[in-house]
C-alpha cells in the first residue's frame, strides 16, 4: 500500500514522504440500515492518476463491508468529473440517480450523480 490511511484518520499521506495529498472517509452511517457514504479528494493534482484514490477507496470499501458489516455504500460525483466516475465504476459502483443541474461552476450548470455499491455486488 502506497498511501497511509487508518479508519480513524481521514487524511491521506504518502508513506515514503509523509506528505499530505488529500482525504478519504466513510461518514453518514445509518446503522439501522447499514448504509454509509464515501467521500474522497486528492487535492494535489500532481498526485492524480497514480492509483492513490483507487487504493484509498478500496480500503474504505473493505473496511465498510468486512469490519463494519455495512450493506450499502454510496457517494456523489459531479458530471464533469470523468476520472472519478471511471474509478467508481471500475470498483463496482453503479449510477443510480441524478440531481439535475445541481452545481454552478464557471457559469455552467452541472449534474450531480448518485452512485451506490451493495455488499453482494462487491468483489474483494
Amino acid at each position: 500500500m502506497n498511501v497511509r490511511k487508518t479508519p480513524s484518520d481521514s487524511r491521506l499521506r504518502l508513506k515514503e514522504a509523509n506528505e499530505l495529498i488529500g482525504y478519504a472517509e466513510l461518514n453518514g452511517i445509518l446503522w439501522p440500515h447499514r448504509t454509509g457514504w464515501i467521500t474522497i479528494a486528492i487535492a494535489d493534482e500532481t498526485e492524480w492518476g497514480k492509483g492513490y484514490g483507487k487504493e484509498a477507496v478500496q480500503c474504505l470499501i473493505r473496511y465498510a463491508f468486512m469490519e463494519l458489516n455495512l450493506y450499502r455504500l454510496q457517494l456523489t460525483v459531479f458530471s464533469y468529473n470523468t476520472r472519478a466516475k471511471t474509478l467508481y465504476e471500475s470498483l463496482g459502483f453503479q449510477r443510480e440517480g441524478c440531481y439535475r443541474e445541481f452545481l454552478e461552476r464557471d457559469g455552467k450548470r452541472h449534474d450531480m450523480y448518485l452512485y451506490g455499491l451493495l455488499r453482494k455486488e462487491w468483489k474483494e
